[in-house]
Protein backbone atom coordinates (compact mmCIF):
# COMPACT_ATOMS: atom_id res chain seq x y z
CA UNK A 1 0.00 0.00 0.00
CA UNK A 2 2.95 2.83 0.88
CA UNK A 3 4.31 1.77 -2.27
CA UNK A 4 1.19 2.51 -4.58
CA UNK A 5 0.38 5.57 -2.23
CA UNK A 6 3.90 7.20 -2.91
CA UNK A 7 3.95 6.41 -6.74
CA UNK A 8 0.73 8.13 -7.14
CA UNK A 9 1.66 11.26 -4.88
CA UNK A 10 4.72 11.31 -7.42
CA UNK A 11 2.76 10.33 -10.16
CA UNK A 12 0.60 13.27 -9.73
CA UNK A 13 2.81 15.64 -9.09
CA UNK A 14 5.38 14.91 -12.44
CA UNK A 15 1.73 15.48 -13.93
CA UNK A 16 1.38 19.27 -12.46
CA UNK A 17 -0.46 18.65 -9.76
CA UNK A 18 0.16 21.05 -6.56
CA UNK A 19 0.63 19.77 -3.10
CA UNK A 20 -2.31 22.05 -1.86
CA UNK A 21 -4.24 19.84 -4.56
CA UNK A 22 -3.91 16.25 -3.92
CA UNK A 23 -6.73 15.14 -1.72
CA UNK A 24 -6.95 11.57 -0.11
CA UNK A 25 -9.83 10.96 -1.76
CA UNK A 26 -8.12 11.56 -5.47
CA UNK A 27 -4.87 9.40 -4.32
CA UNK A 28 -7.52 6.28 -3.37
CA UNK A 29 -9.20 6.78 -6.90
CA UNK A 30 -5.66 6.54 -8.44
CA UNK A 31 -4.60 3.51 -6.57
CA UNK A 32 -7.83 1.39 -6.03
CA UNK A 33 -7.13 1.70 -2.58
CA UNK A 34 -10.14 2.12 -0.03
CA UNK A 35 -9.96 5.25 1.77
CA UNK A 36 -10.57 3.68 4.98
CA UNK A 37 -7.34 2.00 4.73
CA UNK A 38 -5.46 5.01 3.92
CA UNK A 39 -7.03 7.15 6.73
CA UNK A 40 -5.92 4.09 9.02
CA UNK A 41 -2.44 4.76 7.93
CA UNK A 42 -2.35 8.65 7.82
CA UNK A 43 -4.51 10.96 9.09
CA UNK A 44 -3.74 13.28 6.58
CA UNK A 45 -1.73 14.25 3.00
CA UNK A 46 0.75 15.85 5.25
CA UNK A 47 1.71 12.71 7.05
CA UNK A 48 2.06 11.37 3.40
CA UNK A 49 4.23 13.86 2.11
CA UNK A 50 6.12 13.48 4.83
CA UNK A 51 6.72 9.56 4.04
CA UNK A 52 6.76 10.03 0.60
CA UNK A 53 9.95 12.70 1.50
CA UNK A 54 11.55 9.79 4.00
CA UNK A 55 11.64 7.81 0.88
CA UNK A 56 13.58 10.29 -0.92
CA UNK A 57 16.57 10.38 1.53
CA UNK A 58 20.01 9.31 -0.19
CA UNK A 59 22.95 8.44 1.23
CA UNK A 60 25.76 10.76 0.53
CA UNK A 61 28.63 9.43 -1.22
CA UNK A 62 31.58 8.25 0.59
CA UNK A 63 34.42 11.07 -0.01
CA UNK A 64 37.26 9.36 -0.71
CA UNK A 65 40.84 11.37 -0.88
CA UNK A 66 40.85 12.52 -4.47
CA UNK A 67 40.85 16.25 -4.14
CA UNK A 68 38.26 18.66 -2.79
CA UNK A 69 37.19 19.82 -6.34
CA UNK A 70 36.36 16.54 -7.45
CA UNK A 71 34.59 15.20 -4.00
CA UNK A 72 32.07 18.14 -4.39
CA UNK A 73 31.86 18.30 -7.70
CA UNK A 74 30.98 14.67 -7.05
CA UNK A 75 28.10 15.77 -4.51
CA UNK A 76 26.57 18.29 -7.28
CA UNK A 77 26.09 15.73 -9.52
CA UNK A 78 24.67 13.08 -7.42
CA UNK A 79 22.13 16.04 -5.81
CA UNK A 80 20.86 15.93 -8.89
CA UNK A 81 21.33 12.92 -10.45
CA UNK A 82 20.36 10.70 -7.29
CA UNK A 83 16.91 11.56 -7.94
CA UNK A 84 14.48 10.81 -10.69
CA UNK A 85 12.64 13.27 -12.42
CA UNK A 86 9.18 12.66 -10.62
CA UNK A 87 11.68 13.48 -7.24
CA UNK A 88 13.09 16.19 -8.43
CA UNK A 89 9.49 17.92 -8.79
CA UNK A 90 8.68 16.88 -5.59
CA UNK A 91 11.26 18.80 -4.53
CA UNK A 92 10.35 21.92 -6.25
CA UNK A 93 6.72 21.61 -5.20
CA UNK A 94 7.70 21.34 -1.64
CA UNK A 95 9.74 24.50 -1.79
CA UNK A 96 6.84 26.11 -4.07
CA UNK A 97 4.45 25.25 -1.30
CA UNK A 98 6.99 26.36 1.37
CA UNK A 99 4.15 28.72 2.76
CA UNK A 100 1.70 26.25 3.07
CA UNK A 101 3.78 23.60 4.02
CA UNK A 102 6.25 24.73 6.51
CA UNK A 103 6.61 21.36 8.60
CA UNK A 104 7.13 19.78 5.53
CA UNK A 105 10.17 22.49 4.25
CA UNK A 106 11.59 21.64 7.42
CA UNK A 107 11.74 18.12 6.92
CA UNK A 108 12.92 18.50 3.08
CA UNK A 109 15.76 20.84 4.68
CA UNK A 110 16.46 18.83 7.50
CA UNK A 111 16.82 15.63 5.57
CA UNK A 112 17.55 16.17 2.19
CA UNK A 113 19.65 19.53 2.41
CA UNK A 114 21.26 19.29 5.66
CA UNK A 115 22.97 16.06 4.79
CA UNK A 116 24.19 17.62 1.50
CA UNK A 117 25.68 20.35 3.73
CA UNK A 118 27.48 18.17 5.47
CA UNK A 119 29.21 16.11 3.33
CA UNK A 120 30.53 19.69 1.58
CA UNK A 121 31.96 20.92 4.47
CA UNK A 122 34.05 17.94 5.15
CA UNK A 123 34.77 17.93 1.83
CA UNK A 124 35.83 21.88 1.94
CA UNK A 125 37.49 21.04 5.28
CA UNK A 126 39.94 18.65 3.81
CA UNK A 127 40.56 21.30 0.51
CA UNK A 128 41.70 23.46 3.58
CA UNK A 129 43.83 20.38 4.90
CA UNK A 130 45.21 19.54 1.88
CA UNK A 131 45.87 23.17 0.65
CA UNK A 132 43.62 23.11 -1.96
CA UNK A 133 41.48 25.98 -0.36
CA UNK A 134 42.17 28.96 1.33
CA UNK A 135 41.84 28.03 5.30
CA UNK A 136 40.02 31.70 5.67
CA UNK A 137 37.29 30.88 3.67
CA UNK A 138 33.48 30.05 5.71
CA UNK A 139 32.62 26.45 4.76
CA UNK A 140 29.37 27.68 5.92
CA UNK A 141 29.20 30.12 3.17
CA UNK A 142 30.64 28.51 0.34
CA UNK A 143 28.87 25.37 0.73
CA UNK A 144 25.39 27.42 0.58
CA UNK A 145 26.94 29.13 -2.23
CA UNK A 146 27.33 25.28 -4.14
CA UNK A 147 23.79 23.98 -2.72
CA UNK A 148 22.58 27.04 -3.79
CA UNK A 149 23.61 26.44 -7.68
CA UNK A 150 22.41 22.85 -7.00
CA UNK A 151 18.99 23.59 -5.63
CA UNK A 152 18.80 26.20 -8.47
CA UNK A 153 19.34 24.13 -11.28
CA UNK A 154 17.32 21.22 -9.30
CA UNK A 155 13.98 23.51 -9.37
CA UNK A 156 14.45 24.41 -12.90
CA UNK A 157 12.83 22.75 -15.68
CA UNK A 158 15.04 23.45 -18.48
CA UNK A 159 17.93 22.35 -17.38
CA UNK A 160 18.80 18.38 -17.71
CA UNK A 161 21.27 15.93 -16.36
CA UNK A 162 23.86 15.98 -18.83
CA UNK A 163 24.41 19.59 -19.03
CA UNK A 164 24.25 19.87 -15.22
CA UNK A 165 27.39 17.41 -15.03
CA UNK A 166 29.14 20.08 -17.11
CA UNK A 167 27.81 22.90 -15.61
CA UNK A 168 28.88 21.67 -12.27
CA UNK A 169 32.26 21.46 -13.15
CA UNK A 170 32.62 24.37 -14.63
CA UNK A 171 30.78 26.26 -11.38
CA UNK A 172 33.04 24.08 -9.19
CA UNK A 173 36.14 25.34 -10.96
CA UNK A 174 34.95 29.01 -11.22
CA UNK A 175 34.64 28.72 -7.41
CA UNK A 176 37.95 27.40 -7.00
CA UNK A 177 39.45 30.33 -8.99
CA UNK A 178 38.12 32.51 -5.64
CA UNK A 179 38.48 29.95 -2.74
CA UNK A 180 42.54 28.78 -3.68
CA UNK A 181 45.47 30.23 -2.18
CA UNK A 182 47.14 33.10 -4.26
Amino acid sequence: MHAAIFEAVLDSVNDGATLSSLSLVTLAQETGISRNSIYRRWTSKNQIYSDVLKSMRRQMPDLNEQSARENLIELLIVTRDGYEQRERRMQRAIVAEEQNFSDLYEQYLAEIVAPLQTAMNIAIRRGKETGEIRTDVDEELLSGILISFASSRTVSTTTGPPEFASASRRFVDLVFDGVAPT
